[in-house]
């Protein structure tokens, strides 16, 4: 795996690429070994040419004999997806969630996004209200943390 993460490292370099490589060993279901490799940079990298950089990496490493017909996948986290992750919303919920990948995943290509987003979250909402609505005639009963008491010291026996 040094040899590995060492050779990605020239190829970074090789393409003008500066940053950081985590290099982690897989294993799938079928027990074939395989490398995911992660990138790590402040550069920006367009969306549009990180399949291409991973075949590059693919091509690049299997020349140098570092692979050799493993499962390969390359991860690039560049500074925009850093600053993506900053901006998250705090307050994100299971219903905003939720929207989002319906939203995402809707086929109806009539209605417009942000209708289709409100209808899709209503939608969810009313669907976690039932869900709640059941819950409460059934025996479930949610842990709940226990209340804190002034603790004093322990009587003397």
């Amino acid at each position: 795996m040094r040899r590995l993460r060492a050779a990605s490292a020239y190829v970074m370099r090789h393409v003008g690429m500066a940053g950081r490589i985590d290099c982690l060993a897989t294993r799938d279901t079928e027990g074939r070994a395989g490398f995911v490799l992660v990138v790590h940079t402040a550069q920006h990298i367009p969306q549009q040419a990180r399949e291409e950089i991973r075949l590059f990496f693919r091509r690049k490493l299997t020349e140098l004999g570092e692979l050799r017909g493993e499962h390969f996948m390359l991860t690039i986290r560049d500074g925009d997806d850093l600053s993506h992750a900053h901006r998250a919303h705090s307050d994100s919920s299971s219903a905003r969630i939720a929207s989002a990948v319906a939203a995402a995943n809707h086929e109806d290509e009539h209605a417009l996004p942000a209708d289709q987003l409100a209808d899709l979250r209503s939608a969810v909402r009313q669907r976690l209200h039932e869900r709640r609505e059941a819950r409460g005639h059934t025996e479930y009963a949610p842990l709940h943390p226990a209340p804190l008491t002034d603790l004093g010291s322990l009587p003397e026996r």
